[in-house]
């Protein structure tokens, strides 16, 4: 696109073997931004993909009543998952206590000599394979958002924009300034990319549209 080389076949393969998408609609660029991510959710839906929209804050008023959507405004979150393996003991009794921010739990019975190196703990967030920016000229515009979601180098990002002012920050990068609105772009692209656009994916896509054209 503008002079870009097509990158049909790669950006087609990347989203049919990502398990887990990431969209990032910038605040910068707007409602259209927003709506154009919407649409992408919808779309990515119906591959039947893992997705969140990362969207720090509230949705802009003008777009609406968002409903059946995933979105996520703090991705920094994490889990703490504590696992205990008690396979050759004789424990039946799980026991749990908060004291000052504090939680205890018990299991047992086990024998004084059990092996405390099968008791482990993780810190889980939110891995993603492919992250898709829409509407954002450089990572900056998404702030810390882009870092928490691994947008450096731990996961495949697919840069989406409409701006010949884009940094092309992202593996796969898809800019064409001759298109006036990012939800008319993700449109096309879905269609060129074999991806079929749902009802609620045309609603916002149109939404975004037309907020755009000003009607």
């Amino acid at each position: 696109m503008n002079g870009e080389i097509d990158k049909t076949d790669q950006i087609i393969e990347l989203i049919r073997e990502a398990n887990r998408i990431a969209i990032m609609p910038s605040k910068v660029a707007g409602i259209d931004s927003f709506a154009a991510g919407i649409g992408m959710y919808h779309i990515l839906k119906e591959e039947d993909k893992g997705v969140n929209v990362i969207y720090p804050g509230k949705p802009p008023e003008e777009y609406g009543l968002v409903e059946g959507v995933d979105i996520i405004s703090d991705p920094g979150q994490r889990e703490l998952l504590v696992s205990v393996d008690y396979s050759g003991t004789d424990a039946s009794k799980v026991n749990y206590s908060t004291d000052n921010d504090i939680l205890h739990f018990s299991i047992g019975p086990v024998g004084r000599d059990f092996d405390l190196s099968k008791v482990r703990a993780e810190i889980r967030g939110l891995d993603y394979d492919l992250i898709i920016t829409i509407g954002a000229q450089l990572p900056d515009d998404l702030g810390r958002a882009f870092q928490d979601v691994g947008g450096y180098g731990k996961s495949d990002v697919l840069n989406i924009d409409n701006t010949d002012r884009n940094q092309r920050f992202g593996n796969i990068n898809v800019v064409n300034s001759a298109t006036d609105s990012l939800s008319l772009l993700v449109l096309n692209l879905s269609v060129k990319w074999g991806l079929r656009v749902t009802t609620p994916a045309a609603e916002s896509l149109l939404k975004g549209i037309s907020k755009r054209k000003g009607i």
